[in-house]
């Protein structure tokens, strides 16, 4: 059983985490290479337990059905897990809505 994490864009976090080191480090900017250190860290961290994956939004097909796009794209399959990562910007936190990938149905791929 997989873990699939949908990300917002690169560029949204890129964004997040200047802001960030902005705050915590007055003073100093972030390279956007930061974010991809970031994410690869928490990536290997993630793949201790269980396979995990991490997907920008924009390396989806765009079909409009996330499950889909994973299925058909990355190989997720039924029991897989699917974290969906919204990005609210101005300092909130961001949203995550979580799902199962279950069996095709009537030919399309549905979560729960």
């Amino acid at each position: 059983m997989s873990t699939f994490f949908v990300l917002p864009p690169r560029e949204c976090l890129e964004h997040a985490v200047a802001d960030f080191v902005a705050r915590v480090l007055p003073g100093l900017s972030a390279p956007p290479q930061v974010a991809d250190a970031l994410l690869a860290a928490l990536e290997f961290e993630a793949n201790r337990d269980d396979d995990a994956y991490f997907v920008h939004r924009e390396e989806l097909a765009g079909s409009g059905d996330t499950a889909a796009d994973l299925m058909t794209g990355f190989g997720a399959e039924p029991g897989d897990r699917v974290t969906d990562i919204g990005f609210t910007g101005n300092h909130r936190p961001a949203t995550a809505r979580r799902g199962v990938l279950v069996a095709r149905m009537s030919g399309q791929p549905v979560a729960r």
